[in-house]
């Protein structure tokens, strides 16, 4: 039997202190377990790359789990994409869209029982400039909606279903159009205002909206959605459709699959990368095929 060392990478903040209170549930799944563990909390953002990085460098047998949200299973995945290390997830946070797209079991108590006796299997990863990612990447409205989200999530009582509805109605009031230069593979370019534009490697985000049914995580290629601009009342219309994944035969979307993408724009557009957002002018997505090693319950 090959003694494992397993490290528990927990964002103390995820899920309103969800995260941190799970903590005895890991030390109690590993008394009179024969591998060896420990559990790192995170100190400030970007924390959880860190450890992930180092962690990875110093052990040459080691399972990482992600404890907290969409944001911190970035962090882990930028520090440690192209290594050997496995991936567990426990998910904690407010969205957990990415764990949504990968596992059956959603209970983190459930989970912190079976994964470290689960095998893992290698999925693909986004790559978005310099930055992976494992689930989905966009431009647009619902960058512009997550940034609304993370206002409305801190709120007490507001779950992440809730704080994603919240930040609609938030982005509707001011329903900015983005014009874009789009280049999918080596078609030819094409520019076009756009309402929302999705890169997937998986099928779920905003709290459990099907934005991408058709992305697999293991297939080597990314599902483009790009959603046409159009006014509020087409919004409202589009939104209850898209939540259940039922938009992809709409006019106003045009699904498509590819490996590479390039967007440009004269103007600042945001850009949302597994639930963290960031302003660019230029960005380059692209699929890297079975580049991680995820566990699997």
């Amino acid at each position: 039997m090959i003694i494992l060392h397993h490290l528990f990478i927990v964002n103390p903040v995820a899920g309103k202190g969800k995260a941190l209170h799970i903590t005895s549930e890991i030390e109690s799944r590993f008394n009179g377990f024969d591998h060896t563990y420990e559990i790192s909390v995170t100190k400030a953002p970007g924390h959880a790359e860190e450890i992930a990085k180092e962690a990875a460098l110093r052990h040459d047998k080691v399972r990482l789990y992600a404890v907290g949200g969409d944001g911190t299973l970035n962090e882990v995945v930028n520090g440690i994409a192209g290594s050997e290390t496995e991936l567990g997830i426990i998910p904690c946070g407010s969205g957990n869209d990415a764990a949504r797209s990968l596992y059956p079991v959603m209970d983190p108590a459930k989970l912190i029982k079976v994964l470290p006796m689960s095998y893992s299997v290698p999925v693909d990863l986004g790559r978005l400039n310099d930055r992976f990612f494992i689930n989905i990447a966009s431009i647009g409205f619902d960058a512009d909606v997550v940034l609304n989200r993370n206002y409305f999530k801190g709120f007490p009582f507001i779950s992440g279903p809730a704080s994603y509805i919240l930040g609609v109605l938030a982005t509707l009031i001011k329903c900015k159009k983005y014009k874009l230069y789009i280049t999918l593979d080596d078609k030819e370019p094409m520019e076009k205002e756009l309402l929302l534009s999705i890169f997937a490697n998986g099928s779920y985000y905003g709290g459990g909206m099907k934005a991408a049914p058709s992305a697999k995580t293991d297939d080597g290629i990314l599902d483009f959605y790009l959603v046409d601009s159009c006014n509020r009342r087409k919004i409202l219309r589009f939104f209850p459709l898209f939540r259940k994944g039922q938009h992809e035969t709409m006019k106003e979307v045009t699904h498509t699959q590819g490996k590479r993408a390039v967007i440009e724009s004269t103007s600042l557009f945001p850009v949302n990368i597994d639930g963290e957002v960031n302003m660019e002018t230029r960005v380059s997505v692209e699929i890297l095929h079975k580049n991680i090693n995820i566990i699997i319950p």
